[in-house]
């Protein structure tokens, strides 16, 4: 097979090319698997982060990404995302559960979107923290498999 541009006899029209303006287009970035069930352990914050997804209509997205340290039948340093809609309460209570386990000693109270800004902004102040996390594998009301993730402070070596 031939890399050259075949030219196609279509009477005089030309099509656009598909490729018109590639050099343009930003190649998606490879995801991180979502962090499975039946995980316990610890793991070390990578990246916390906040994205909107186009799928979902621009849906605000908290995604933690944790790399493992000691976890039973898992390899050190293989990184999961917990992924989280951060625009509905439930998934906000997990998020807050998460903050929680990083800070334990602070007041919840204190967590407010300033404190969420700079988590998940450049920075980055929570990078390399290590938490605790237990996973399960639960049925929603729909009758759809869900990963629930459990969060619990660890002791810093």
């Amino acid at each position: 097979m031939s890399w050259e541009n075949q030219n196609n006899n279509n009477d005089g029209w030309t099509q656009p090319s598909p490729w018109d303006n590639f050099e343009n287009v930003e190649a998606k970035q490879a995801r991180n698997s979502y962090i499975p069930a039946g995980l316990e352990g610890t793991m070390r914050v990578v990246e916390l982060k906040t994205v909107y997804s186009r799928k979902n209509n621009n849906r605000p997205i908290f995604v933690a990404s944790l790399a493992v340290e000691e976890c039973i039948g898992e390899e050190k340093g293989i990184v999961y995302d917990w992924v989280a809609k951060a625009d509905e309460n439930a998934y906000l209570m997990s998020i807050k559960s998460l903050i929680c386990a990083l800070n334990p000693e602070a007041d919840p109270r204190s967590f407010n979107k300033e404190l969420m800004e700079a988590l998940t902004g450049e920075q980055q102040p929570a990078k390399g923290i290590l938490i605790r996390v237990r996973t399960q594998s639960i049925k929603t009301q729909r009758g759809n498999d869900f990963t629930k993730v459990h969060w619990f402070p660890s002791v810093q070596p």
